[in-house]
């Protein structure tokens, strides 16, 4: 994700938990430029006003190796839909007989279920803050074929503390070693412990991030080399509440429980005029 000192640790967690996820659809070769105004359709919506996840979009967060999933727990009570929201938290975990972490964490993907190749996605979302939090929102490959970051990875939004702003950013195996050639990734001002919508635009020449509306980074399709833009396949999108890491560093527990809210998240089929670029599988 966004973090440099943790580059190498994710590469074969993110690899695996990619080739569990069922191919949905078949990635298919992308345009390379876009010619003319275009529009964004709205395809899905999940508003979470119902008891419980739907299932055929939504699975649990497992465990992993890596920085963000080490603490993912599958307890139901880190999980919880209720008075219209979506809600995941990080708790101290006082059942050590039972799991031996210190932290259990939440969250939810779409990993094969639902993907999409282009669109938007919306998230509207309100973010609680405590030392070593880590909400995220952000998308990986359905079944790479490649090991991370030449598979690509984009991420909407990660919130580091009790930081003012969120990190949006994508990686690949150029940003890896050129970050700033363009910038991978930039910064958007949030209202801190209020609710905002993050947005992604996603089209075959260029990324797009918008926080409340406003255009927050961009980053262009520099050429048509998986190594520059992997970006051509269908990806899934994750929701987590994590917790700890080489990059937001050590855990207060007296911060805790902490959680992320989801109001609800939108998914935009892409056109460009009458003719749809993007392809969407099936919830």
């Amino acid at each position: 994700m966004t973090r440099m000192t943790k580059i190498f640790t994710l590469t074969l967690a993110v690899f695996v938990a990619g080739m569990a996820c069922g191919a949905v659809k078949s990635p298919a070769k992308g345009k390379t430029a876009m010619r003319g105004p275009v529009k964004w359709v709205l395809k899905y919506t999940d508003d979470f006003n119902g008891a419980q996840l739907k299932r055929k979009l939504w699975k649990r967060v497992d465990a992993g190796d890596s920085d963000w999933n080490k603490n993912m727990s599958l307890r139901e009570d880190l999980v919880e839909v209720k008075d219209g929201s979506l809600h995941l938290y990080g708790i101290v975990n006082t059942n050590k007989l039972a799991d031996s972490r210190s932290f259990l964490t939440g969250g939810v993907s779409t990993c094969g279920a639902f993907n999409m190749k282009y669109g938007k996605v919306e998230v509207r979302a309100r973010l609680e803050a405590a030392k070593g939090a880590w909400p995220a929102v952000w998308m990986m490959p359905e079944r790479p074929v490649d090991p991370w970051p030449l598979c690509g990875e984009i991420d909407i939004l990660e919130r580091l503390n009790y930081d003012s702003f969120v990190y949006q950013t994508v990686h690949s195996q150029w940003t890896k070693t050129n970050a700033k050639d363009p910038p991978s990734g930039g910064k958007g001002e949030i209202k801190p412990d209020a609710w905002n919508i993050y947005a992604l635009e996603w089209t075959p020449d260029k990324i797009v991030w918008r926080v409340n509306g406003s255009l927050t980074h961009t980053y262009p399709r520099l050429s048509d080399e998986k190594e520059k833009w992997p970006w051509d396949k269908p990806f899934y999108l994750i929701i987590d509440m994590q917790l700890g890491g080489s990059w937001v560093g050590e855990v207060n527990e007296k911060d805790l429980p902490v959680a992320m809210h989801i109001d609800w998240v939108k998914f935009y089929q892409l056109y460009q005029g009458t003719t749809e670029v993007s392809e969407f599988s099936r919830p």
